[in-house]
């Protein structure tokens, strides 16, 4: 702007002072060619009377203008009326050109009075000054002209300009200074205002600007300051109740989405790109809903909302994804009613729905499972009840399978009890330092009897000396159950316990030569009253909820386990437990 205000005033200073020059100029140079004009009709007057008083005839011509020029300084031509030039006390008439035409000769013939006419001598390469006069010489008219060139104006005029370039050029000099001065005053508040304007603008609010006049930069002063207060107090609280906002979201369990009218996303929390499976820096604020909404039926529900304002909600299973998602769609209105976009809120509802599946698997199993011996006992006690019972052999018999199936419901609730306590635990409190080889030890003297019944060899191989955290008597309860499970399941050959000290880990392998487990069994085996082979386990006593008491016996003292198998070859189950810290 500075820059603005000094070209202005320099364009301004050229725009009065080079008019005025050339008008002061012209004025001067008229009012000399005036003053010329006066000086030369009266010398021509004096040689016109000269003439008449000397009777010359043609021949005495050029005497008499060599004569007037010596005498008046000045260029005499005499012209006859033809035009035709007779004498001249500068060049020979001879070379010249008929004057018929000249404009003072012309003039002066036909008026028959002096003339005069300013005109550039192409002879002379100079301005000249011409006046004429007509006179009658016995009998024949004549043109007395005399001239003078106009050095002495045109030095005038050239002094003038000069003078005249120089007054412009201090006058823009010293504008250009008054201009400087007075565009600092008048800008240095505007370039404040412009450099606290960036600093807003960079985000520096409440900047303020101080000046000590009382005129309209003063007021736009004043009132910038007042703006910057405001919008720092405005800005301050908006950040405050975006970090809220973005910390609610952020703590919402749920998934929420904000869509525009246009169906392009303004808003999304964190939690749905873990719902979404979204990866964490993908970019979809400002994109399309679709970029995301990869559910044709969830697509139409914010159409719909969108479009007419309806509000639903509904379960969807997203196949890709392979989750169950609960949805809630809630059109954005403004308090005018009018409709500017949509509220999608996502439930991730997949666990909850795998475990109410999960509930009621396992009511069902337990209550078949429980159902089972009940309806053997109840049908053996009716037996008895109707005669039987006089018959010792058969009672005893009936006596026997009632005891074997009042053992096999008491192993199901005892299962089921330690399963639930189990279950329950998010940490064990009753913990202590466990030596692991020693409740292997007692694992393989407790079994090494059906082992031998079974024909199966019975070992277990250790390291030395390994201690882990937790509780002793829920160790064995599990070492005892994989043990007992590989010789259920184990016809020929042996079942094998080894114990290996891996960095931090204590590692457990069960191995044994049995039947094996198919591949598409493995990750369902750890389920409770899952079953590979139905029949056969039932045959061989078990519950199915022995696994299920290892795998989380596991997982509450954090620990891992695996298991491979091949079918006829045999099956290992590998446990890792943390080392205890101190050991």
């Amino acid at each position: 702007m500075r820059r603005k205000l000094l070209l202005s005033y320099a364009v301004l200073v050229l725009v009065i002072v080079v008019p005025l020059s050339v008008v002061i100029n012209n004025a001067l140079k008229d009012q000399l060619v005036t003053q010329y004009e006066a000086q030369l009709e009266n010398e021509i007057g004096l040689v016109k009377e000269h003439l008449l008083d000397i009777d010359l005839d043609e021949t005495s011509f050029k005497e008499f203008a060599y004569g007037v020029k010596d005498m008046l300084d000045v260029r005499v031509t005499i012209i006859n009326g033809s035009g035709v030039v007779q004498a001249d006390s500068e060049e020979n008439p001879a070379n010249m050109d008929n004057h018929i035409n000249r404009e003072e000769v012309r003039t002066a013939l036909s008026t028959g009075t002096l003339a005069s006419s300013v005109r550039y001598s192409s002879t002379l390469k100079t301005e000249y000054l011409y006046t004429a006069i007509p006179v009658t010489l016995k009998g024949t008219h004549y043109i007395i002209r005399i001239s003078k060139p106009l050095f002495e104006l045109n030095e005038i005029n050239d002094t003038i300009k000069r003078y005249t370039m120089l007054s412009t050029a201090i006058a823009i000099i010293l504008a250009m200074i008054i201009a400087w001065f007075m565009s600092r005053r008048i800008t240095g508040p505007i370039d404040e205002l412009t450099k606290a304007a960036k600093d807003i603008s960079a985000g520096n609010y409440g900047k303020k600007i101080y000046t000590h006049t009382s005129d309209q930069i003063g007021e736009l002063t004043n009132s910038f300051n007042h703006m910057s207060v405001n919008l720092a107090v405005s800005m301050t609280s908006l950040k405050q109740r975006n970090v809220e906002l973005e910390a609610i979201l952020n703590s919402m369990i749920n998934g929420i989405i904000a869509i525009d009218a246009d169906k392009n996303i303004l808003m999304i929390n964190p939690i749905c790109f873990e719902i979404l499976n979204l990866p964490s820096d993908y970019i979809v604020e400002n994109e399309s809903m679709y970029k995301i909404i990869r559910n044709d039926e969830l697509a139409e529900m914010v159409e719909d909302a969108i479009e007419s304002g309806i509000s639903q909600v509904k379960e969807l299973s997203y196949i890709h994804l392979d989750k169950i998602l609960r949805i809630y769609i809630n059109p954005i209105i403004t308090n005018e009613k009018d409709i500017i976009g949509s509220i999608v809120v996502l439930q991730d509802v997949t666990q909850i729905r795998k475990l109410e599946q999960m509930r009621s698997d396992f009511v069902s199993n337990v209550s078949h499972e429980l159902k089972t011996p009940l309806t053997s006992i109840k049908g053996f006690v009716d037996t008895l009840k109707n005669g039987a019972i006089g018959d010792e052999g058969t009672a005893l018999r009936f006596l026997d399978i009632i005891d074997i199936e009042s053992d096999r419901l008491y192993r199901l609730i005892n299962d089921i009890l330690i399963l639930s306590e189990i279950e329950r635990m998010d940490k064990d409190y009753d913990k202590e330092r466990v030596e692991v080889c020693e409740v292997i030890d007692e694992v393989v003297d407790m079994l090494s009897l059906k082992a031998e019944q079974k024909s199966i060899g019975l070992s277990a191989e250790k390291d030395g000396p390994m201690t882990m955290l937790g509780n002793r008597d829920r160790v064995k309860q599990m070492m005892i159950n994989l043990v007992d499970n590989a010789l259920k399941y184990t016809e020929v050959g042996e079942v094998n316990i080894k114990i290996t000290s891996t960095g931090n880990w204590i590692k457990i392998t069960v191995s044994d030569t049995g039947i094996g487990i198919p591949e598409e069994h493995l990750t369902r085996l750890f389920e409770r009253f899952y079953r590979v082979d139905k029949g056969r386990s039932r045959n061989q006593g078990g519950t199915g909820l022995g696994l299920s008491i290892v795998k989380h016996i596991v997982l509450l003292y954090k620990g891992k386990i695996s298991v491979t198998s091949n079918v006829n070859a045999g099956t290992t189950f590998e446990i890792l437990f943390p080392k205890d810290s101190e050991q």
